[in-house]
């Protein structure tokens, strides 16, 4: 699932491509994916592209496109000037300028340019809404602070709020830190230290202040490399995300570990796939 770096990235590849173009028309096609009034869309300028969390929104006027990639969704813009970028599922590794068997939204703007909502899985959404009702949609309401506005002395409080849940789930838990999904989660526990199957009442105030450092600096770094492509996840002109190469534990099982040389594990923590260093990490 894209995490806040790649949708972030997604939101910043669009901003010179979307800001200020016209929609002329938008094509549903699959009946699970489009709530609301589509069509209201048509006419309308993208006066703002904003991100809550996972959450992508185009603002357009008195309307909003509020996008959640969930899994497998990805937003790929073609400018419709002959100029071609790599899309759709990475699988089929072509370039898209039309829609596809997982092409499911198809929005054109009044100079020809496209952009497309594909989704193998059909578990992303987009829905128009009032601009002014985003914030008061459950999940952007209920999000806590990004890494960024993270501080040790509220991460502390709400680990010791919630002292018998695994670090890593705490983390995950988007109403108490917004954005970091698995594989961030697990470059953060690393970076701090920390290993990510310790429970949330078991952190110390400088292990905290670690941690906040650390999600930090995970996320400036996944930025730069604009983000993670395990499997669909592809920039709004269809390049693919390195952070995985400078990657310090995530899917590197058995591989030596870039600080201590010992080799990386990987154990199920809630649920999830988790990888440390069992030597730089307590």
């Amino acid at each position: 699932m894209p995490e806040l770096p790649e949708v972030e990235t997604i939101r910043r590849g669009l901003l010179p491509h979307v800001v200020g173009k016209c929609i002329a028309e938008v094509v549903s096609r699959h009946p699970k994916v489009g709530q609301g009034r589509l069509e209201d869309l048509v006419g309308t300028t993208v006066t703002a592209i904003q991100r809550y969390g996972k959450l992508l929104v185009l603002e357009c006027g008195e309307l909003a496109c509020a996008i959640h990639l969930k899994m497998t969704g990805q937003l790929i813009w073609w400018g419709g000037d002959g100029s071609l970028v790599m899309g759709g599922h990475p699988e089929e590794g072509y370039l898209q300028r039309e829609p596809h068997k997982h092409t499911r939204l198809v929005f054109t703007f009044t100079d020809s340019g496209r952009l497309f909502f594909n989704d193998q899985r059909i578990f992303g959404t987009v829905r128009v809404l009032p601009v002014r009702e985003v914030q008061k949609l459950a999940f952007v309401a209920g999000l806590g602070p990004e890494p960024e506005q993270l501080t040790a002395e509220y991460l502390i409080e709400r680990l010791q709020a919630r002292k018998g849940t695994v670090l890593k789930s705490f983390l995950l838990d988007q109403t108490e830190v917004a954005g970091l999904g698995n594989i961030y989660a697990d470059e953060t526990c690393f970076r701090a230290g920390v290993l990510p199957d310790r429970r949330s009442g078991t952190i110390t105030p400088d292990e905290a202040k670690r941690l906040v450092r650390a999600a930090q600096e995970t996320i400036h770094l996944a930025l730069a490399h604009q983000g993670s492509s395990e499997r669909d996840y592809r920039t709004a002109i269809g390049e693919k995300g390195t952070y995985l190469s400078v990657a310090n534990v995530y899917r590197r099982t058995g591989q030596p570990c870039r600080t201590c040389g010992a080799p990386i594990q990987r154990v199920v923590v809630g649920g999830r796939s988790t990888h440390f260093c069992s030597s730089c990490q307590h």
